[in-house]
């Protein structure tokens, strides 16, 4: 029983390893497509209770979606994005008002911060 359990554990650490390091390499080619981004992993896989059918969510801040359209927003990233990735893709005003939101704080009070160039850790705070 004890060694079961020991293979389930191990298995989900490494199902999140793999899935940090996808949103890592994702976070970077964002950051060479677009320039400065932030990139926030939030929801089931932040929160390490993420299942077989979990989606992984992710935020990106960039001013490059400034003046934007949302649909082609996702047709400048969509070529990236790995599978079982949403976005939610933001400027960063967009960022400064929905991060002030008492939803978007509860929500990300279990976060990982993969890139920050505008530095929005301190609008969670």
């Amino acid at each position: 029983m004890r060694e079961n359990l020991e293979k389930v554990i191990e298995e989900r650490r490494r199902i999140l390893e793999h899935i940090l390091n996808t949103a890592h390499e994702f976070a970077e080619k964002l950051r060479e497509k677009l320039g400065k981004v932030t990139v926030i992993l939030y929801g089931s896989y932040a929160r390490g209770d993420f299942n077989l059918w979990s989606d992984v969510d992710l935020i990106v801040i960039s001013e490059t979606f400034n003046n934007v359209p949302t649909l082609r927003r996702y047709d400048m990233v969509m070529e990236l994005t790995p599978p079982k990735f949403e976005l939610k893709l933001w400027t960063p005003d967009e960022a400064r008002v929905c991060l002030s939101k008492p939803w978007w704080k509860e929500a990300l009070k279990h976060r990982i911060i993969l890139v920050d160039d505008y530095n929005v850790l301190e609008m969670l705070e």
